[in-house]
């Protein structure tokens, strides 16, 4: 039987792989599949490295020396761009570079300069790098120049308070770039400019051109900005330049709904200190209709003016939460969040934020049977307003729940999100259907492939005994004759 053992030795090593396999499905039934569970608010946070580390003087050095010894074109644009498009915690050390090449000869500077102005149309940059200056001042301008840029690249204020000194510079040898950089920041700039009326004579007149340009040289008009952290930096600037003409004007935004534009306004009127007195008496007799008493400093009348207008503004806060509160009382939910997302809007730490929690949650239960997206924005504001409260726990359990119902229709059969839901809170029902359903249809799966594998293993079996048993004797060899 030696010819059959290969044959017997192939279907022994197929029965013991399946087998096993077998035997493991008819002992422990298989678990349902599942998917790595949707990352929530619960999962644990993860371990922030280091601070990046600003860029050392050497590093930018080179980057600079890259500009200056580039090749041909390309290589010298690839160099630019990466010398110009610093991020903004490099700010010190460009900072640090700048003050070191004003330490350069200003003659050498107009000298390397005088050949590169080639008229409107022409890059700076480019001029002086297609020339063939050398020397100091040659490095020094094309330096200044990419630095320059670098700062615009930052955009912000801090930047642009940098990218002004430069103007006084070498007797403004570099006025004219500083005035093409301001055009590409845009209202970016306005803090910064507003901010030179305190500098020397030529950088303010520049500064006053260049706002006057822009149609921001009254204060009415430089506050005209969409963006909050360019007016808060406006109103700041204010206050550091002592504009008394703006003191009107900052007035009119220590009431805003805004809190890092209030809170801005505020901290701006007090850094005039008696300069400011007359106005806020004006304003706080205005506001509560009785005069601020003569012994009341600037500080003083600024306070009871700020707590004034607080006070105002909290009423009506307080009155868009009643009226959430009312109309979710009477059914209308979609009407009583659309109060609430006003009084958050106003207000982010309300001392009843609480309350508003229900309105949240079932208009995030009614929103999860069409739009998830939009359910489980307003599971996790809800989970937001009161992290630590009664609620807390069937929040977080129905946002698992959604989590999982957006997988499902994926094709995304998961039963962590469920069970999750069930653990946080036993009593989802909801939840507790979803994971029966899944382990029922993993169960089904389950006999399914034991049964095929059976199946598989009867007719390995079956095919080892043809092989071994099967076929009769065969017949004797006739023995040759001699």
């Amino acid at each position: 039987m030696k010819h059959r053992s290969p044959i017997v030795a192939s279907v022994v090593i197929a029965l013991l792989s399946v087998a096993p396999g077998v035997r493991a499905q008819d002992d422990e039934p298989a678990a349902p599949t599942t998917s790595a569970a949707p990352a929530t608010s619960e999962a644990a946070p993860k371990t922030s490295g280091a601070q990046e580390e600003t860029m050392s003087g050497e590093e930018l050095d080179r980057l600079l020396t890259r500009v200056l010894d580039a090749q041909d074109k390309a290589a010298r644009k690839e160099a630019i761009k990466a010398a110009t498009e610093l991020s903004e915690s490099e700010l010190p050390v460009v900072t640090k570079k700048l003050a070191e090449l004003r330490k350069t000869s200003t003659v050498a500077i107009h000298a390397a300069l005088k050949h590169a102005r080639s008229g409107e149309g022409h890059d700076l940059l480019d001029s002086l790098l297609d020339g063939k200056g050398g020397g100091s001042g040659h490095r020094a301008a094309v330096s200044t120049i990419v630095l320059m840029r670098a700062l615009t690249h930052m955009g912000t204020t801090p930047a642009a308070r940098e990218l002004t000194k430069v103007v006084g510079d070498h007797k403004g040898a570099f006025r004219l770039e500083a005035s093409r950089q301001v055009k590409v920041l845009g209202e970016a700039a306005i803090p910064a400019l507003i901010e030179t009326r305190k500098q020397s004579s030529d950088i303010r007149r520049w500064g006053s051109l260049q706002l006057e340009g822009m149609g921001k040289r009254l204060a009415g008009d430089a506050v005209q900005t969409k963006s909050n952290e360019v007016l808060a930096d406006v109103l700041r600037a204010f206050g550091v330049a002592h504009d008394l003409d703006a003191v009107p004007v900052i007035l009119s935004f220590v009431n805003s709904d805004r809190v890092q534009v209030r809170k801005a306004a505020r901290e701006s009127l007090l850094s005039y200190g008696q300069d400011a007195v007359w106005k806020l008496r004006e304003a706080y007799s205005n506001l509560t209709g009785k005069s601020a008493p003569d012994g009341w400093n600037a500080e003083q009348v600024a306070k009871e003016l700020y707590a004034a207008f607080d006070h105002f503004r909290m009423q009506e806060v307080y009155s868009l939460f009643e009226d959430g509160l009312k109309k979710n009382a009477a059914g209308d939910v979609e009407g009583a969040i659309a109060a609430f997302d006003k009084v958050l809007a106003r207000q982010p730490m309300l001392d009843r934020r609480a309350e508003m929690v229900g309105a949240y949650v079932t208009a995030a239960q009614r929103a999860a049977l069409s739009d998830t997206t939009r359910a489980l924005g307003l599971l996790r504001k809800a989970a937001r307003l009161d992290p630590d409260g009664p609620r807390a726990n069937q929040i977080k359990a129905e946002i698992a729940y959604v989590e999982g119902k957006e997988l499902l229709a994926k094709g995304i059969a998961d039963t962590a999100s469920f069970e999750k839901a069930v653990a946080l809170d036993p009593t989802h029902d909801r939840a507790r259907a979803e994971l029966g359903k899944l382990r029922e249809e993993a169960d089904g799966k389950a006999q399914k492939t034991r049964g095929a594998a059976g199946g598989i293993a009867v007719l390995l079996l079956a095919i080892a005994g043809i092989v071994l048993f099967g076929g009769g004797k065969r017949a004797a060899r006739p023995r040759s004759i001699a």
